[in-house]
């Protein structure tokens, strides 16, 4: 024959272990006192009336389980609750504002129940410190599920973003997925758009730090992720918010080089605008902050995107000229691209240079002797041009590396 459970001990327990038989009538009760007083508790609202009461059911349990001397599963029943509650997008104010009824509710109850008895009201009010306590702990391991299952659903949708922006920009989205990846992104399907890439050389550092809250404070829609050492993003333009105020906003922020691709109407066209953004990033100079349109540099954008030719063309062009010592040759260069920059004006490049005009045009002739090709005449001095740019960014390469 089995022993008899002997009755628990003090009025807290024996209440609780009570309240544990007409469960059902009391998760009613604190139910609907969630609903009537936490809008997102009531009828349509996030949370529907059966998920309530199922979570009520499962954290009263837990409360009564404790208080009856049984600790059961812990805060196991509150995690949980703060997990589904972020799940469905309930605020978490709201969340632990109907955890305080609930607790308030149960507290009456207890009051009620203790009555008039001397015995039960001494132990009411002194164990009042651990039940509240208790509550206490709840609140907190619900505030901990919550917050946990948000820092999941961040990391769930920045990969997702991140995966969308990929299939746009590797021309992998079209049709149905495209529109999927647009609504991922936040951003319209067409558009007049622009492709953004930005380098720092340094995979620790951002590129373009805060440009992604900065654009949306002025309401512009843009799409961004970091790759190694690059931060590349698509960005919308409006009337108001046109391409050169992008450039001067991307100027401002910059830690490093930055290209802009060419407008495009579609997002089906990004793969492209990728691209040109890319080799506008690669034509900036070196180890700068500068901000380069695709279409501003079609020069140096046509030389980095074909490497070889920009080799060959250095070599062809400039070698004698390179192959002379370090001071010399920086002389000779520096004269050249004087001459470019002043429009074969003699005498402002003499000014540029803190040099007379009889030796700007002593220099001249030495590049014109060295390369065969002299500067007024506009065949050669083109190519003396595109060989001067090759070989500058080929030297920044080089020095990157």
């Amino acid at each position: 024959m089995s022993t008899p459970t002997p009755p628990p001990e003090g009025f807290l327990a024996r209440a609780s272990v009570a309240l544990l038989e007409r469960l059902d009538a009391f998760v009613d009760r604190v139910a609907t006192e969630i609903e009537r007083t936490v809008p997102v508790y009531g009828p349509g609202a996030e949370v529907s009336p059966e998920e309530l009461r199922r979570t009520t059911r499962e954290n009263l349990q837990a409360v009564f389980g404790y208080l009856a001397g049984n600790p059961g599963s812990g805060t196991a029943a509150p995690h949980g609750t703060g997990q589904r509650r972020a799940e469905h997008g309930v605020p978490l104010p709201a969340i632990l504002r109907a955890f305080r009824i609930g607790s308030g509710v149960i507290w009456d109850e207890l009051v009620t129940m203790a009555g008039a008895d001397p015995e039960s009201n001494r132990e009411l009010l002194t164990r009042a410190t651990d039940i509240w306590k208790l509550v206490d702990d709840y609140s907190q391991a619900l505030t901990a599920g919550y917050q946990e299952m948000v820092t999941e659903q961040l990391r769930r949708d920045a990969r997702a973003q991140d995966a969308a922006l990929d299939a746009v920009l590797g021309g992998q989205a079209d049709g149905p997925r495209l529109w999927e990846c647009a609504r991922t992104l936040g951003l319209p399907v067409q558009g007049e758009f622009v492709v953004v890439m930005a380098a720092t050389g340094n995979a620790t550092e951002e590129a373009l730090p805060g440009i992604d809250k900065a654009l949306s404070m002025l309401g512009v829609a843009s799409a961004w992720r970091v790759r190694a050492d690059h931060h590349i993003g698509i960005v919308t333009l409006t009337a108001r918010f046109t391409q050169t105020r992008l450039q001067g906003m991307l100027s401002e922020r910059a830690v490093g080089r930055v290209g802009i691709g060419s407008p495009f109407g579609g997002l089906a066209e990004a793969v492209t605008g990728l691209r040109q953004a890319e080799l506008a990033c690669a034509a900036t100079q070196p180890g700068s902050r500068e901000v380069l349109r695709y279409s501003d540099a079609l020069i140096q954008v046509l030389l980095v995107g074909s490497p070889e030719t920009a080799v060959t063309l250095t070599g062809t062009v400039l070698g004698p000229l390179l192959a002379l010592p370090d001071h010399d040759r920086d002389v000779l260069l520096d004269t050249v691209r004087a001459w470019f920059t002043h429009d074969g004006e003699v005498s402002a490049i003499a000014a540029a240079l803190f040099c007379h005009r009889n030796t700007v045009r002593f220099r001249l002739n030495r590049v014109a002797e060295l390369t065969g090709r002299r500067l007024t005449a506009p065949h050669a001095a083109t190519e003396i041009h595109l060989a001067l740019e090759a070989h500058r960014l080929l030297a920044g390469t080089a020095a990157e590396r």
